[in-house]
């Protein structure tokens, strides 16, 4: 991962990001062991992604539960 967001990460700003080759920007793994997991207030501005395999995405347990909310991308 180019950069991974974990479980309780609150209001995280990422400017100018240059990202590859890679997996792009990783949201948990969220919810192992059936778990709550939470992420909000997530803001990505001006990221560039080269040969990544992912832009951006949220990876979750089966079975696990919670809220990745207010993300923005600019």
């Amino acid at each position: 991962d180019c950069i991974s967001i974990e479980d309780g990460t609150q209001n995280l700003q990422i400017n100018d990001l240059t990202c590859g080759p890679g997996h792009g920007i990783s949201i948990g793994s969220l919810g192992d062991d059936n778990a709550k997991a939470y992420v909000s207030g997530v803001y990505v501005n001006g990221a560039k992604f080269s040969k990544s395999d992912n832009g951006v995405r949220i990876k979750t347990y089966q079975g696990g539960s919670g809220t990745a909310k207010n993300f923005k991308f600019q």
